[in-house]
């Protein structure tokens, strides 16, 4: 019997995932990638497996609008908006604005909670056999605050956690010290959340997760789409230097994967959310688990090296040039958590989340065409929840009896 030929656009941590799931079901995949080294939003995060990152960026509350025109006007603040870019964007964000109510919001956090699972236990799975396993750390998540009062403020974001299963475990200033040496004397509160990960490394993750793919048998071509044409039973994948021809094709490129959504009819509005981080390397400051700064909104983790620093929400930016004053930010917040902080290089990345309007993945066949499927539109969750998609996604183009239930997540939506 003649094998399933399977296209995946995309060779972020969803097309990986993915493309591994296929080939371990038997099919033959190709991976399709403009730039295989091109550090793309699955390296460029924070690094964390974050089975707790239930909820949107922006949450209900009281003083709710008051509180995201802080966030952008000041200096310091985590949200940046570009022009003229931001007014092209603005209908999304009246539309994104929309879902932060409560109700909306129950939604959202159900969904990602089962998406979301056993993280770590996932990545685990997905990298059996391969050298990719090496990265992946076991560890507690610090969620840090300056005030028990500042945590308690978000109260209705840590009471969904709790819903979903998070047992959260308070830190007083003593305990705090103790876990993460060289912090601030500002911080007295912490919340710590076990059985919780990351990836050590995310270039090298990804790098090995290619490496294991074609081990499997896998196809890659580094190359760069420009349009997918219907031939009789077939789909021709036009390229700038050549064609491919298969029969079945999966979009997961992220936000440019918006393209092909809209020649498929995908009706989910999703924009560019520029994301930054800094990397600081042999630095005096050495932490042994993944830190949330409630405060400042950063997301800090150990690296073999040093720290990264990621965080920072920037719209409107997709043909803009990276922000320098995000970066200076960055540097600003990460002498500030440790005041005593040495480093002997840095390196700064930025790159785009793609930003669903209602902060749900997109996954699932095309209405218009059911061998048309798509899995792109993580913002924040990309890496945590790449190989539970990938595994989602690969039962659903091979038809599988045992299919999830993909409505919240469809693409018509």
């Amino acid at each position: 019997m003649d094998k399933i030929k399977i296209a995946i656009i995309g060779s972020g941590i969803v097309g990986l995932s993915s493309g591994i799931n296929l080939l371990k079901r038997g099919a033959e995949v190709t991976l399709i990638e403009r730039d295989f080294k091109g550090q793309p939003a699955s390296y460029g995060n924070a690094s964390w497996l974050s089975s707790p990152s239930i909820t949107p960026v922006l949450m209900p509350g009281p003083g709710m609008i008051k509180k995201i025109l802080k966030m952008w006007l000041l200096k310091d603040g985590p949200l940046y908006l570009r022009f003229p870019g931001i007014l092209k964007s603005l209908p999304y964000l009246i539309k994104y604005l929309s879902y932060v109510k409560k109700e909306k919001v129950e939604h959202i956090s159900k969904n990602l909670a089962f998406l979301l699972k056993d993280s770590i236990g996932e990545h685990r799975k997905l990298t059996d056999g391969s050298k990719a396993n090496r990265w992946i750390e076991s560890s507690p998540y610090i969620y840090i605050y300056k005030n028990k009062s500042d945590f308690e403020n978000e109260d209705f974001t840590w009471d969904l956690r709790k819903r979903h299963g998070f047992d959260l475990i308070q830190l007083q200033e003593n305990e705090l010290k103790k876990i993460i040496p060289g912090l601030s004397d500002e911080y007295k509160f912490a919340i710590k959340i076990e059985n919780q990960g990351y990836i050590s490394n995310s270039q090298n993750y990804l790098d090995d997760l290619i490496e294991h793919f074609k081990n499997l048998g896998g196809i890659t071509i580094e190359d760069e789409v420009l349009d997918i044409q219907k031939e009789n039973n077939n789909y021709l994948i036009k390229m700038k230097t050549q064609n491919h021809l298969t029969e079945k094709v999966l979009v997961s490129s992220g936000v440019f994967s918006d393209k092909f959504a809209k020649q498929y009819d995908v009706k989910v509005p999703v924009q560019s959310e520029r994301g930054y981080h800094l990397e600081l390397f042999d630095t005096n400051v050495r932490i042994n688990h993944p830190i949330a700064n409630g405060y400042l909104k950063l997301a800090i983790t150990p690296r073999p090296t040093g720290i990264r620093f990621a965080g920072l929400v920037e719209f409107g930016s997709l043909n803009s040039k990276p922000n320098p004053k995000a970066f200076e930010l960055l540097m600003r917040n990460a002498k500030s958590m440790f005041p005593g902080l040495t480093f002997n290089k840095k390196l700064e990345w930025s790159g785009h989340r793609p930003s669903t309007v209602d902060s749900l993945p997109v996954i699932g066949a095309s209405e218009k065409d059911s061998n048309i499927f798509f899995a792109y539109g993580h913002h924040h969750i990309g890496l945590t929840a790449g190989p539970k998609t990938g595994k989602m996604i690969s039962k659903a183009i091979l038809r599988d009896n045992d299919q999830y239930d993909l409505k919240a997540f469809d693409p018509s939506r």
